[in-house]
């Protein structure tokens, strides 16, 4: 995966920006032993604004989002790394701006008086997560530390997804599996899908075994009806009386926002609002279960595989040099499944 863009800076070669990001690397991570490297990372992460083409400061980063009216927060659901990224950003924006808002993926709009209960409460997360019942996110309580700063700051959190039991149908038997009341829940504009994001999941979603090119399309429209319906909630939150000035910050699936693509092109079908991507990098941290590893095939996109986008990933990169495991091998499993309730998408 290319970590740096040359759009906005042309004069410099890809090659000499790769130099520099090593050179970067090289210094500032030398707090590592030789014999150390396979363990956990203990160095920080570095921001990189892809438009300036150098790191920064997470201050800086942090100033120019709070001017926005989104701030979309990539992850990988299940690395820790990831969600302490998330609260930082949540802290930060506080301070800068008062008026904020949380979209998580990992809430339906069904479920929004179960969280709002919630945050006026003192309760545990636990209690929450006993309260929305079986149809849930699976990992929940890895978001803790996420959920209790946006209850300590009193930030409204947005529930944006649609129901695990809808995707699941559409995935498996397309939309003429979904009952009349359930269509009536799809957006009309999942469709058309961005040929170039439909081209980028088709990579991606090779690294599982089960999903072959009768099935790829349905997974594919799987994810844009999660796309679309995240969209149109984001959308009619900031459209609300009492919610027009809000900046809301957005926590979903680096899958839903890289290249701009999912999310953040629906929304801007939608609304002319100023934006921000923010994507954590992977850096092989993403450890797979055995159930995982048996569903999945290993594969190789390329630098070379990815040029048809000609657009940079995100804004900003929260990067942490690649983790080696003990046999010098990059462990780099590309986008393997949240499984949640039977449902397979992409992160």
């Amino acid at each position: 995966m290319t970590l740096l863009s040359t759009r906005g800076n042309p004069g410099v070669s890809a090659r000499i920006l790769n130099l520099i990001f090593l050179l970067i690397w090289t210094v500032a991570f030398c707090c590592y032993e030789t014999e150390a490297i396979s363990a956990s990372m203990s160095c920080p992460a570095i921001i990189v604004d892809l438009l300036l083409g150098e790191p920064v400061p997470i201050e800086t980063a942090l100033d120019d989002m709070s001017g926005t009216r989104i701030v979309y927060v990539g992850e990988f659901h299940t690395i820790m790394r990831h969600h302490e990224l998330e609260v930082e950003i949540i802290r930060g924006l506080a301070q800068r701006n008062p008026n904020i808002s949380l979209g998580m993926e990992m809430f339906t709009s069904e479920q929004q008086p179960v969280i709002d209960r919630w945050l006026s409460s003192q309760e545990s997360v636990s209690v929450l997560i006993d309260n929305l019942g079986e149809d849930r996110w699976t990992n929940l309580m890895d978001y803790a530390s996420v959920l209790l700063a946006a209850r300590d700051l009193k930030i409204p959190v947005v529930g944006l997804n649609i129901s695990n039991d809808i995707v699941r149908k559409v995935s498996r038997g397309g939309l003429e599996s979904l009952s009349e009341a359930e269509k009536t829940l799809v957006p009309p504009d999942v469709e058309p899908i961005n040929p170039l994001y439909a081209k980028l999941l088709s990579l991606k979603l090779k690294v599982h075994r089960a999903f072959r090119e009768k099935s790829l399309k349905r997974i594919i429209f799987a994810q844009a009806l999660r796309d679309t319906v995240m969209a149109a909630n984001i959308t009619r939150y900031l459209e609300g009386v009492n919610t027009k000035e809000r900046l809301l910050i957005v926590i979903a699936g680096s899958g839903h926002l890289n290249y701009g693509f999912g999310v953040p092109e629906r929304v801007k079908r939608r609304i002319d609002v100023t934006s921000r991507i923010i994507l954590p990098s992977e850096s092989g941290e993403l450890e797979l279960s055995e159930t995982e590893k048996q569903q999945a095939v290993d594969i190789e996109i390329s630098h070379e595989d990815l040029r048809f986008i000609d657009q940079r990933i995100a804004d900003y990169l929260s990067v942490l040099p690649i983790k080696i495991d003990s046999s010098d091998q990059i462990k780099n499993h590309w986008n393997i499944s949240e499984k949640r309730s039977g449902t397979e998408q992409i992160q």
